[in-house]
């Protein structure tokens, strides 16, 4: 397998073990491990099209890599709560797995492919099909 499908295997891990914490979470604890675990499912998408597609991508690198950055701060500021520690330390992994890509795949080239297709803010086309 690729390396570039590691983020989306480890992804659908984590969506595993969401499944299992759902199951197993108390009401006072099921809407945020349920909100969770589906998020997993989209990040596990937007690894997979990283990994399909990491120069005709333009945005997502910029989404991920600031989201799992802006966690690991977060965590930091709240080391004490329980589950901190491990999401601290899963998501650093995240955060250097993804630059390291983001650097191996030429990452940044991804907003040529847009500038370079002369469309760059072209609105869409809503054109109905009579026929």
């Amino acid at each position: 397998m690729p390396r570039s499908w590691l983020l989306v295997v480890l992804t659908l891990a984590a969506f595993a073990d969401g499944l299992r914490r759902m199951g197993a979470a108390g009401s006072d604890r099921i809407w945020i491990e349920t909100w969770r675990t589906f998020a997993y499912v989209v990040f596990g998408g937007l690894f997979a099209i990283l990994a399909w597609r990491p120069r005709q991508s333009p945005g997502i690198w910029e989404l991920v890599f600031p989201h799992k950055t802006a966690v690991v701060l977060y965590g930091l500021t709240f080391g004490d709560v329980p589950e901190a520690h491990a999401a601290i330390a899963v998501d650093t992994v995240l955060i250097l797995l993804i630059a390291l890509r983001w650097w191996l795949t030429r990452g940044w080239e991804s907003w040529r492919t847009v500038k370079s297709s002369g469309r760059e803010f072209e609105e869409p086309s809503l054109k109905v099909n009579d026929g």
